[in-house]
């Protein structure tokens, strides 16, 4: 692909309220009309409803800089409940609505593979945190801002050849996400010179008795175990483990980042993370401040990467109108033929299948009801 040397485009609250207001006088008329986005994940989910709460916020921004074009900004949010034939009804829903300009999700690699078709309709589509490697090749409308698992496991398998140990053992959830984890987790570290004593596949949702997995590789003695689910199967997973004696620390993807708060087993567990505010190269202290104010706390990758994709298809709109055709062509070209936009979790560019490059991807680890930043891997 074409050098990646553009002068990023960092859209800041005030920078973005002047790009806003600049281009209202340029709208396609009807200013009493909406931009409406649609939003679908798991919405009764952590990932879910924090990845909603990062929308919101983004919604409530561009509106108060007075809308995008003259209209205003709108949600359609609606939940996939992380199921893969929900999602395909939920993006046909959204695809068959002709008021609705792009849709930012899904959330989860399984739900994001399923919709892709109906998207590949002519509804442009940006996932905040689907990380499954299938999704490369989900077809030509579907884009994500965060890095692949290929990425972000690799960034997890030297971090743990640094830190953790030389031996491991890997539990994983048997879907896109668990899968994309342990191929690039274990490719990395095996190719490190390191093992794998154990790999161990499960239905999550469904597989709820671990011991037997467990109690193997208790007598195994890993240096750390690693975990390729959601928090629904590593909360499980974790608790059993303790209960079972077993000490050794366990690391897993983004997707556990909810465990964080919820039980004293989960304390000191690993997490890669997508983003974190405490991380170098990331930006947005204003978006930090600003979330913290309304929810409370700090915000996790989840939100801020919803905040992200929903300022990106703002401002691809800004620049090119409402039409559909129009918005994919721009997000095509951020990277390549048009500028890289700098969210608040980094340099945003895309490569020729919709995948961010270059991403940096942290870890954090899990201490009382936050994660605290640890190392930062890979990254341009």
């Amino acid at each position: 692909m074409p050098s990646l040397r553009p002068t990023p485009t960092h859209v800041s609250f005030a920078g973005l309220a002047a790009i806003v207001l600049a281009l209202t006088a340029c709208g396609d008329g009807g200013s009493g009309d909406s931009l409406r986005l649609g939003v679908a994940g798991p919405l009764e989910q952590f990932i879910g409803s924090h990845t909603l709460r990062g929308t919101e916020l983004a919604r409530d921004e561009l509106n108060a800089a007075g809308g995008v074009r003259g209209r205003r900004v709108e949600i359609v949010a609606l939940s996939d409940s992380a199921n893969a034939g929900r999602a395909v009804t939920v993006a046909d829903g959204l695809y068959s609505d002709a008021s609705v300009s792009a849709v930012v999700g899904h959330v989860n690699s399984g739900a994001t593979l399923a919709a892709a078709p109906i998207y590949n309709r002519g509804l442009p589509t940006v996932s905040p945190v689907a990380t499954s490697p299938e999704i490369s090749d989900a077809g030509a409308w579907i884009f994500r801002v965060c890095s692949s698992d290929d990425a972000n496991a690799a960034g997890l398998a030297e971090f743990a050849l640094r830190e953790l140990g030389s031996r491991a053992a890997i539990i994983y959830a048997n879907d896109p996400y668990g899968r994309g984890l342990r191929d690039g987790f274990g490719r990395t570290f095996t190719g490190g010179g390191a093992a794998l004593v154990g790999e161990y596949p499960f239905i999550e949702g469904e597989t709820t008795d671990f011991q037997a997995y467990l109690v193997a590789i208790r007598n195994a003695q890993p240096d750390f175990i690693f975990i390729g689910s959601t928090d629904v199967g590593a909360g499980l997973v974790i608790r059993q483990a303790r209960e079972l004696g077993i000490e050794a620390p366990f690391l897993g993807g983004d997707g556990i980042l909810g465990l964080a708060g919820q039980h004293s087993a989960y304390e000191g567990t690993y997490i890669g993370l997508l983003y974190h505010p405490d991380a170098p190269g990331t930006g947005g202290a204003e978006f930090v401040a600003a979330y913290r104010s309304r929810y409370g706390e700090p915000p996790d990758h989840f939100a801020a990467l919803g905040y992200d994709a929903v300022m990106l298809v703002a401002q691809a709109v800004a620049e090119v109108g409402f039409e559909r055709a129009k918005i994919r062509d721009y997000l095509e070209q951020v990277g390549r033929e048009r500028d890289a936009f700098r969210g608040v979790t980094g340099l945003i560019a895309f490569d020729a299948n919709g995948d961010p490059v270059e991403k940096s991807f942290a870890v954090g680890r899990i201490s009382g009801d936050r994660i605290e930043f640890v190392s930062e891997e890979g990254g341009s």
